[in-house]
């Protein structure tokens, strides 16, 4: 089994790290890549391929919804954007919230 030790300094994980650690097949990769799901940040073929962090977690959760909903990846990329911007959401009307209780004190 792959152990990987990710520090603050280092927060790439490979092509195979990213794999072994969502328990998903390098064909499977390709096709979250495919769906904009999985986004590479360095490299030009899947050998090179450099991944954050946050692209292992939604890799995880795009293959979780897979299983649970048996939808297409073409839907769970959708899921997965809304799911993206109603976080941003409530991060932007908790940061209002902060603003407007200044100004009720």
């Amino acid at each position: 089994m792959l152990q990987i030790n990710i520090s603050e300094q280092d927060c790439w994980l490979s092509s195979d790290e990213l794999c072994e650690c969502s328990d998903i097949s390098s064909a499977l990769l390709l096709e979250l890549v495919e769906h904009s799901i999985a986004i590479p940040l360095q490299g030009e073929v899947i050998e090179q391929w450099q991944f954050s962090v946050e692209n292992l977690h939604q890799v995880k959760k795009a293959t979780r919804i897979q299983r649970d909903l048996a939808l297409d990846w073409n839907g769970i990329s959708l899921i997965l954007q809304l799911l993206d911007e109603r976080d941003q959401l409530e991060h932007e009307v908790h940061r209002l919230k902060q603003q407007l209780s200044r100004f009720k004190a």
